[in-house]
């Protein structure tokens, strides 16, 4: 079996040492080849292509060989790629690695939570000027928190906070009970009950139903003094409509990790504004992330070969 790797360049040394390792056993054919550059996807003409949704991935898939078979994708969200290759059917099945993500998202929203709510920036200036200041501490027990987004991130997040003694309800298709949500809503209900939480938490995929789906309108009925945490694409949420909340002083705090155009420049208005976490993408990073994501490949190599379903696979016609 052909592999292709298209991953930046000066990693595909690194990433062959560890698809090798991975398959090494479960494919005894495997030959890996570099289709880092879209021209080679048709030289190499691989059956399995695996990557980051980068250009030169979209760039090869927009006339694919007709070896391709599947593209596995190295990271969640795979919008750019779905846009790219639009709506007509494909001869080639596509997976990503969700869920492996959870534990650091929840994570990050624990840390901004608590980095609002414990006034931690504000302690870590009082020892810049050796101020001894003792402010009324927020707590999160009691507190109501709205996960837009219950798949194989939001799920696992509401789980952690539900143990916190937050009370946690959920935007998502699937509106079936489940716990650890209190109620779940679908995406059509969001301007009415966004206005019920003190933490908003986005953890949707991009597609044309989310695209602008925090907009001005929406970001003005949340609670007054919310905090809005967005860690899935920037071109959900409406910035200046952000801007303007957290300047007012209406919403209480606010962090991205997405952004519209990344990376954010530098005369991007977001910098200066005032209860704003900006993070350079990096909510899903940890150190272990690629044995995770490759775990997700293997096993949906051994799927493939077995002719069954892709663990993590993309339906396009969903939009993830």
């Amino acid at each position: 079996m052909k592999v292709g790797l298209c991953f930046p360049p000066g990693s595909q040394v690194y990433w062959e040492q560890k698809v090798s390792s991975a398959l090494s056993e479960l494919v005894p054919d495997l030959t890996i080849v570099d289709c880092s550059e879209p021209e080679s996807f048709h030289c190499q003409a691989p059956e399995v292509v695996v990557g980051h949704e980068s250009e030169a991935l979209i760039g090869g898939l927009a006339a694919p060989p007709a070896s391709l078979r599947w593209v596995q994708i190295m990271s969640a969200g795979v919008d750019r790629l779905l846009e790219a290759i639009g709506s007509a059917p494909v001869a080639f099945r596509i997976a990503n690695v969700r869920g492996i993500h959870a534990r650091a998202m929840a994570e990050y929203l624990l840390a901004v939570l608590l980095h609002f709510e414990k006034h931690l920036g504000r302690f870590a200036e009082n020892m810049v000027y050796r101020q001894w200041e003792r402010p009324i501490l927020g707590q999160l027990a009691g507190k109501r928190l709205l996960i837009c987004g219950a798949g194989g991130i939001g799920h696992p997040v509401g789980a952690v906070f539900d143990g916190l003694g937050v009370m946690v309800e959920a935007i998502a298709r699937d509106t079936t009970p489940r716990v650890p949500f209190q109620c779940i809503h679908r995406l059509a209900e969001l301007p009415d009950v966004v206005g019920r939480f003190d933490y908003v938490f986005c953890a949707l995929p991009l597609t044309s139903e989310t695209r602008d789906v925090f907009s001005r309108d929406v970001i003005d009925a949340m609670k007054p003094g919310a905090i809005f945490v967005n860690v899935a694409r920037g071109e959900l949420v409406d910035e200046s409509a952000l801007i303007a909340a957290l300047c007012s002083g209406r919403l209480a705090g606010a962090a991205l990790d997405a952004f519209r155009e990344e990376p954010l420049p530098g005369n991007s208005p977001l910098w200066s504004t005032p209860n704003l976490m900006i993070t350079p993408h990096v909510a899903g990073r940890f150190a272990s992330g690629h044995e995770l994501g490759l775990a997700i490949f293997r096993e949906n190599m051994a799927a493939y070969l077995a002719g069954a379903p892709l663990l993590t696979e993309v339906f396009p016609q969903r939009g993830y």
